[in-house]
């Protein structure tokens, strides 16, 4: 499965044209379309968020007092570990 985003243009019709990557083989496919009415930026924009993120790194402070994130981690799944009743 892929997930794929993308701003559309929708005309007076209703009508869409979306340009699929390569990737997708022709044939029959199970599509989840989701309308979200109000864009959060600027639809020419890139739709990478990357550089917004990288501006806010390390200025959250719940996270300060791990030393060790990978050994936090695996606590983390340690705790979470058990057979669930299976």
């Amino acid at each position: 499965m892929q997930s794929i985003e993308t701003v559309v243009e929708v005309n007076q019709k209703g009508i869409m044209t979306l340009t699929l990557p390569p990737t997708i083989t022709p044939g029959k496919h199970r599509i989840v379309l989701v309308i979200d009415n109000e864009i959060s930026h600027d639809a020419t924009a890139p739709l990478d968020d990357a550089p917004t993120l990288m501006r806010m790194a390390g200025q959250i402070t719940a996270f300060n007092t791990i030393k060790d994130p990978v050994a936090w981690q695996q606590q983390q799944r340690n705790e979470w570990d058990c057979d669930w009743g299976l």
